[in-house]
């Protein structure tokens, strides 16, 4: 009888212990989270420093004649590599001197390393490559990313004629987004009107379902991010290193598709308890954004010179 008692009351503590537990861990991965957005921030003043602008979201040919993904192709993420203790990777690469390619080996042997720095401890991927966007089955899968470059709040699949001459969508349009990142756009801190500490710069993405749900009530599946680049299979979408952040369409009515854990497979979010979603400032310092936050907020905090006030977030 007293075993019974015993064994009840160590059924008891443990029933106790176990969420206190999970909960320490996952506290502890949502910081090794927001370390690796640091470090991300801290690269890219370093690079700043060295070029007097940051990357593009990915490297994009000035000649629209040519699509989107035939090069030369290399996001954002390759660029960094030298300033994340990855200097080896980056001489082994060349981005300087050759195009991000699909199909030679060397290339998308190193594009399909893992890289710690762009790996959040909270995503529960199994594997070390995003498999979610190539284009086919027999394409070659570039190395997973739970990082993206913000865009701003202009849609990316959409077309504006304040971009013209460029024929495609903002996504892959030089300077097409009025955030921190575009395709082959060097945006320079003078650029950021709106102030450093009051622009959002590169955030989280999920990999898979983390509990959110469509209208329809089904599990959305995010698509993650790569850091090597956009190219035609490998990373076939002109998302797949920066994208859209806005709470509010154009005409002013709200939008949850490009909301952090939004309804569209390819927007911000995260795997953490209560889906809050980590974004490094253009100042360098992290913040975590409630899933609650305000439409027009996150509009204002994704676009570096809209002119509109920023309060606390």
């Amino acid at each position: 009888m007293e075993l019974l008692v015993v064994i009840a009351i160590i059924a008891v503590l443990i029933g106790l212990l176990l969420p206190a537990v999970q909960s320490a861990r996952e506290a502890a991965r949502r910081t090794g989270c927001q370390n690796n957005l640091k470090q991300i921030g801290l690269a890219l003043h370093t690079y700043h420093d060295g070029r007097k602008q940051f990357p593009g979201g990915f490297v994009r040919s000035p000649d629209y004649s040519r699509t989107t993904f035939s090069g030369p192709g290399w996001g954002w993420g390759a660029m960094i590599l030298p300033y994340i203790e990855e200097a080896a990777l980056f001489d082994r690469l060349r981005p300087g001197s050759r195009d991000l390619s699909a199909t030679v080996p060397d290339i998308v042997a190193g594009a399909q390393t893992r890289i710690a720095a762009f790996r959040c401890p909270s995503c529960p991927a199994s594997s070390d490559r995003n498999e979610a966007i190539p284009s086919s089955a027999t394409a070659p899968a570039f190395a997973l990313s739970n990082y993206k470059g913000v865009f701003g709040d202009r849609n990316t699949q959409a077309s504006y004629t304040v971009l013209n001459p460029c024929p495609n969508f903002a996504g892959s349009c030089i300077n097409g987004g009025n955030g921190i990142f575009s395709p082959g756009t060097g945006i320079k801190l003078k650029d950021v009107i709106d102030g450093t500490s009051k622009t959002v710069m590169v955030g989280e993405v999920a990999y898979g379902p983390n509990g959110t749900v469509n209208s329809s009530g089904a599990l959305i599946s995010y698509l993650g991010a790569v850091w090597a680049g956009v190219i035609a299979q490998s990373a076939e979408s002109n998302v797949a290193t920066h994208q859209t952040l806005r709470g509010l369409l154009a005409n002013g009515n709200a939008s949850t598709e490009y909301r952090p854990n939004g309804t569209n497979s390819r927007s911000f979010g995260s795997h953490h308890a209560g889906l809050s979603t980590g974004f490094v400032l253009t100042d360098g310092s992290v913040r975590l954004i409630s899933n609650e936050v305000d439409n027009a907020l996150l509009n204002n905090i994704a676009a570096r010179d809209d002119g509109e006030a920023v309060g606390n977030f």
